[in-house]
């Protein structure tokens, strides 16, 4: 990414990525595009470099709340409007918050696309964010809550990032919490925009498709020109720190077992990233995982097990996903287990690595067909990175991953499976359970 003093023009230059353009414009905001050949359509987004974990502590929830309210208008736009402007010739807009970032954004045909960037703009810089909209939307946002609470698989991915980030931002829940929830304000929901319009946050445009990216300039230009963003491009988080809680079991009205056995490793700049993902996949990563194949297929002791690894900035997750019958609970915990012993020992085989790679390859190439995954990758990867990646150079980091690299990070991020080795448990169990899942 270029990085220039401002002027009174936009400063831009073609990216060696095959169709790829970046521009900074006069007000520090990058836009960036990824022309796909063969599409009619285009999806565009705007990025705030705000996620849940910069909500301010005792607020968890805010970033969530500010994405649902920018919809009920903007000064420029009615709640009606904005829900109209799209749908009236095919499109869609929408938005998600995560852990690290916000992003506003909205499919539609190519003819659309001054529509939709300004309109997404709109959302990002105009809301209006009034007493009465909040206290519609909170309600909104209260009952997805609720909801998350009712589902046991949601709601064991809720207490395990609260045990694996014990009281850091990290470990609350991105839509917050019934109490947090109800004391946000519209001072609150304002600070956040102001926070997130100021040189110190990271604004970007991405654009992948049939996209006209010196159109998508100029209309990004003048939908923006009112507010000065800087220059950063990289987001910026504070450290995470080290303490863990190691259990955390709810007892609910539920008749099965839903459980995450987790610890934290490597994050997204982490130069054994690559490696660590290939041995998730072998580990617990689709049907013909060693996992999968011994838990259910052989034993039939759960009707759902996986493993995951999710890399942020300066940490990240590994762990095992597991839904099951209360009797089979701690046998089925006892085998992965004596799985992830298994797989330290005695390593990796050539067989497996070549698999793993060659799976992690496709799915890479599959994730991105999409004008809308297109888009989303490029934002997170300037977020991340601070430059575009292009599918290539994902492919090459997992072709060129090295069995030492393998054996490294099974020494380093697969301990026994004890407290003691860093591993948290989250689990959603039947009122009458009784079993000690992690010994």
């Amino acid at each position: 990414m270029p990085t220039s003093k401002k002027t009174n023009k936009a400063s831009a230059r073609s990216s060696t990525l095959s169709g790829v353009r970046s521009t900074i414009l006069p007000n520090g905001v990058a836009v960036v595009t990824e022309r796909m050949e063969g599409l009619r359509s285009q999806s565009v987004g705007v990025w705030l470099g705000l996620g849940s974990r910069h909500d301010p502590i005792g607020k968890a929830g805010l970033a969530h709340l500010y994405e649902h309210m920018v919809f009920k208008g903007t000064r420029k736009r009615s709640a009606l409007r904005v829900s109209q402007e799209l749908e009236a010739v095919g499109g869609h807009l929408n938005a998600f918050t995560s852990r690290e970032q916000t992003c506003f954004y909205a499919k539609v045909l190519d003819r659309d696309q001054d529509r939709a960037v300004d309109l997404v703009c709109d959302l990002v810089t105009g809301a209006k964010l009034g007493k009465k909209d909040l206290e519609l939307e909170r309600q909104v946002v209260l009952e997805e809550i609720r909801g998350s609470e009712d589902d046991p698989e949601d709601l064991v991915g809720e207490l395990f990032a609260k045990a694996l980030w014990n009281r850091q931002m990290l470990g609350e829940p991105i839509a917050g919490t019934l109490d947090s929830v109800a004391k946000l304000t519209v001072e609150d929901l304002a600070a956040h925009r102001e926070r997130s319009l100021s040189g110190g946050v990271p604004l970007l445009v991405t654009a992948s498709g049939n996209v006209d990216h010196d159109r998508l300039v100029a209309t990004a230009g003048r939908a923006l020109e009112s507010r000065a963003f800087g220059q950063r491009i990289l987001q910026q988080v504070d450290r995470v720190g080290t303490k863990q809680s190691s259990r955390l079991v709810v007892q609910k009205d539920v008749s099965q077992v839903n459980l995450i056995l987790a610890r934290r490793c490597v994050g997204a700049h982490h130069a054994d990233r690559h490696a660590l993902g290939l041995v998730n996949l072998i580990l617990g990563g689709g049907m013909s995982s060693r996992l999968n194949q011994e838990i259910r297929e052989k034993r039939g002791l759960a009707y759902s097990v996986y493993s995951f690894s999710d890399f942020l900035l300066g940490t990240g997750a590994l762990g095992v996903s597991l839904g099951t019958e209360p009797a089979q609970a701690v046998k089925a915990v006892r085998v992965v287990s004596e799985q992830i012993r298994k797989l330290r020992l005695e390593g990796v085989s050539r067989k497996e690595l070549r698999f793993a790679k060659d799976h992690a390859a496709g799915a890479a190439v599959l994730a991105l067909e999409s004008s809308s995954a297109r888009m989303q990758h490029l934002g997170k990867c300037l977020l991340w990175y601070g430059r575009p990646i292009h599918l290539d150079e994902i492919m090459e980091h997992i072709e060129q991953v090295k069995p030492e690299q393998i054996e490294r990070v099974l020494a380093d991020q697969f301990p026994d499976v004890l407290e003691e080795n860093g591993w948290t448990l989250s689990a959603v169990v039947p009122q009458d359970f009784k079993g000690n899942l992690l010994n």
